[in-house]
């Protein structure tokens, strides 16, 4: 079995869920595609990185990303640090020769995501962005289903993803709520939605969308008596085109009272449609336009397909096939899925590649926003 030495850039919610997936994959996958071993976690401040080191039992603790990115013992980077500081890090990993797990969007703005594109074809190595919502067993199955041909010729669709945690104007925040550092909600939620609705139908071509500051200042996290200016979005609506004349509709809100982690999506297509709801991540909904109609509904209706926690196999043994599958769980196959990659030298995706398209889409959402007018996403059209 391949040894793989691991080192985390950034110790905050998402390295620890990156942490947790290592430590679990084991648990989950018998055997696991890889030994993978927690050589060393970085964090900006020395406090912060030893408490990291310790309790997740890294062999040793930085403050500096070269010391990950250059030790000879790491295999695998992982950058879970806010969205302006990835752009450096995969660079640098890339000029190493590492393996790259890097969580969405792949860079802070459009800019950075064509510099990135420039040294992707000289890249040897395994990449993968974290868009977790791929790897739930419902997922899985939607997207056998739409390469099968289940859906037919898509007619239209619609996507949204809703969270309620900005709604209180005077909740304070972080650096993702401002534009330099690559904030926003476009940004931070839309790239799970639109990944998973182009992963299941194809690239968008063009998109018109509007926004809204729903606070132009709000307590900064670090000091709640320091007022920020918020200069991007916590809601917006996109309608988007597909290179075949499909179209649909995408939203995304941090300001949408009364929800918690709302991901659905609802695609139509010529001979069935599929639909899925993050909040019931258990089944898949599908219909089969092709089953007879007849007299008091003949054969034909909505059917809710158990995904549950059927992953297949090595997976789904542990806890159970039929146990329910939460959050984290998306997240674990995810790792897992890059780590068979690297094991056995295929190409993993999300790539950087489709992470840089990806954000091609959503900083045309943000341009067409600013405009008030129709863009077409860069390189659609090459």
């Amino acid at each position: 079995m391949k040894t793989l030495g691991i080192g985390m850039l950034g110790y905050g919610f998402m390295g620890k869920m990156h942490t947790f997936a290592h430590k679990t994959i084991p648990m989950y996958y018998d055997p696991p595609p890889a030994a993978c071993r927690l050589r060393v976690v970085c964090r900006t401040t020395e406090a912060g990185a030893k408490q990291a080191q310790a309790s997740a039992e890294f062999e040793r603790w930085t403050t500096d990303p070269r010391d990950v990115i250059e030790a000879d013992d790491v295999d695998v980077i992982h950058v879970c640090t806010p969205n302006h500081e990835h752009l450096p890090a995969l660079l640098a990993a890339i000029r190493a020769g590492k393996h790259i797990y890097c969580e969405k969007p792949v860079t802070a703005n459009l800019a950075e995501a064509d510099e990135l594109a420039q040294v992707l074809p000289s890249y040897r190595g395994k990449s993968q962005v974290v868009l977790q919502n791929r790897f739930f067993p419902a997922a899985l199955r939607a997207k056998a289903l739409a390469d099968e041909g289940f859906l037919g010729t898509i007619t239209h669709f619609r996507g949204l993803y809703l969270h309620s945690g900005s709604v209180d104007p005077a909740r304070p925040v972080n650096w993702k709520s401002t534009g330099a550092a690559g904030g926003g909600v476009i940004r931070d939620l839309g790239p799970h939605i639109v990944d998973l609705l182009q992963h299941l139908i194809g690239p968008f071509r063009s998109v018109c969308c509007v926004g809204r500051i729903w606070s132009a200042e709000r307590p900064s996290l670090a000091d709640p008596s320091k007022m920020m200016a918020i200069d991007v979005e916590d809601a917006a609506a996109m309608l988007v085109r597909t290179d075949d004349g499909a179209f649909g509709t995408v939203e995304v809100s941090k300001i949408a009272t009364g929800t918690e982690d709302e991901l659905r999506f609802e695609i139509h297509g010529q001979q069935g449609a599929i639909r899925f709801d993050l909040m019931q991540p258990n089944y898949l909904e599908v219909y089969d336009a092709r089953q007879p109609d007849g007299d008091l509904g003949g054969e034909r209706g909505w059917q809710r397909i158990p995904t549950v926690h059927r992953y297949p196999a090595p997976g789904g043994k542990f806890p159970s096939p039929k146990a329910t599958v939460g959050w984290t769980r998306g997240h674990v196959h995810c790792l897992y899925a890059f780590l068979r990659s690297i094991a056995d030298d295929t190409d993993s995706h999300p790539s950087l590649a489709e992470g840089i398209q990806l954000q091609r889409v959503l900083e045309a959402a943000r341009a067409s926003d600013e405009r008030a007018s129709w863009v077409d996403v860069p390189g659609s059209t090459d």
